[in-house]
């Protein structure tokens, strides 16, 4: 059995709906204006200031991976998504189910569905799924795992 070569895609959502990240970026805005309009005095500006950069610090986290470039790449270490920030990982042999869904593959390291699911494993997103479909099944087969698959509505 060969070792398929690796593969790697970069896919930036942002620049396929920029009018969607205007709208995130206003709504974070407003939701930060809002919550430092209710804050109480007695916490000075910089307790303000300082409340003001986490809670933006975490919207903004809440949707890196739409406003960022993501890097996807196949090979012998695994399915790995990185971003600016923060990389996963998921080595192929720990994966326990592929679901097939209409904008990419989710990796799952979990035997079942479960409210955890959203919190593990790597989901690759790809115009072209079927074509990382086979790499996936590719890299599977050469890590002698089979995990089930199946098709997300």
């Amino acid at each position: 059995m060969t070792t398929p070569e690796p593969t790697s895609w970069t896919l930036h959502l942002v620049a396929r709906r920029p009018a969607r990240a205007i709208v995130a970026l206003v709504i974070i805005f407003f939701a930060l204006f809002g919550a430092a309009a209710f804050m109480p005095a007695q916490w000075g500006v910089g307790g303000k200031v300082l409340i003001l950069c986490l809670a933006g610090i975490l919207l903004l986290s809440s949707i890196a991976e739409f406003l960022l470039p993501v890097t996807y790449t196949l090979d012998a270490g695994g399915a790995h998504a990185r971003l600016p920030g923060t990389h996963r990982v998921l080595a192929w042999n720990r994966v326990r189910r592929v679901y097939l869904q209409r904008d990419g593959i989710k990796l799952s390291p979990l035997t079942a569905r479960g409210w955890m699911e959203s919190y593990r494993g790597v989901f690759l997103r790809t115009p072209r799924r079927e074509a990382v479909l086979e790499q996936v099944r590719a890299w599977l087969d050469a890590a002698g795992v089979s995990p089930e698959i199946s098709e997300d509505a």
